[in-house]
């Protein structure tokens, strides 16, 4: 996954606060977070067709359209075979993290590969939304393993706030709320955001 420099200064910023906190970071490479948002992708959609599809199309949105036929796109074709595959895949990618956490109790990754988007580019064109859809593969991967996740301001990049995701093993919320306030602790409190 491409991170902007922004994003990956952001990263190594919470690290070094959170060592400045007492604990241990080491920069590992963690399961594999793309056949987890592949996995994601399936089950949405194929809940999707099962339930909403039909009230989709009759609302009518342009833009509600256009989202749920590129994800449709991004999903494939799925069929029985196709969403048993996709489940045995869910439970060996949890094992893959479970065993991870074992020895990583949590992990600091980007919320997103990019600073925050315009307001909506994901409807812009196809471009656009297979941009979105890199830049936040950690918010689409992660969800499928039921991992315990926690995004934490760390300051700005000019005016725009910027943070980071923590994510911490299954039931150990206990270790991503330690972790999160020693980072915040370290940091600065964002402002409210005024609308433009």
């Amino acid at each position: 996954m491409a991170v902007s420099d922004d994003v990956r200064a952001t990263l190594v910023d919470a690290a070094q606060k959170m060592i400045e906190a007492g604990w241990q970071v080491d920069e590992v490479d963690c399961p594999p977070m793309r056949p987890a948002a592949d996995v994601n992708a399936r089950l949405w959609m194929a809940e999707m067709e099962h339930s909403a599809h039909d009230m989709v199309a009759d609302e009518g949105d342009a833009d509600a359209v256009f989202v749920y036929q590129q994800m449709r796109a991004d999903a494939g074709e799925i069929d029985v075979d196709c969403l048993m595959k996709t489940l045995q895949l869910r439970a060996t990618l949890v094992r893959e993290w479970v065993v991870f956490h074992r020895t990583y109790p949590v992990l600091i990754c980007p919320v997103s590969g990019e600073l925050p988007f315009a307001q909506q580019l994901d409807v812009s064109s196809e471009a656009a939304i297979q941009r979105v859809y890199e830049a936040q593969l950690p918010q689409r991967a992660l969800p499928t393993m039921g991992l315990p996740a926690l995004a934490v301001a760390t300051g700005k990049v000019g005016t725009i706030p910027v943070g980071v995701q923590l994510v911490a093993g299954r039931f150990r919320e206990d270790i991503l709320l330690a972790a999160g306030a020693d980072i915040e602790r370290a940091g600065s409190v964002p402002g409210v955001a005024n609308p433009v």
